[in-house]
């Protein structure tokens, strides 16, 4: 694998990264966890095709079958576990009790 596939498989997991966070949703903190996803997924994919020789759909020396396909199932993944997203914390004034005149 050389420097320009290496870039381009950056290129489109990071791609790839922020498509799943602008269909899915969510804060921003959510960004980084896609991102870091997806980079890991697209090239643990497309060391799986290698080492199973599969040919499809490649693009130079990437295969991007299984890398798109492990990218897909990583973000899904990575969202099911990370778990809904909490709602900002409000804190609730404590009402004073009411003054007794006595």
């Amino acid at each position: 694998m050389n420097a320009p596939s290496i870039f381009l498989g950056t290129l489109i997991a990071i791609t790839s990264g922020l498509l799943f966070h602008l269909i899915r949703g969510g804060r921003v903190s959510r960004i980084g966890l896609y991102v870091a996803t997806a980079w890991v997924a697209f090239f643990v994919g497309h060391m799986v095709g290698l080492w199973l020789e599969w040919n499809f759909l490649r693009l130079g020396s990437l295969n991007l079958f299984p890398a798109m396909l492990a990218t897909i199932l990583g973000l899904i993944s990575a969202s099911v576990l990370a778990g809904p997203e909490r709602s900002p914390i409000r804190r609730r004034r404590r009402q004073k009790p009411p003054k007794k005149y006595g």
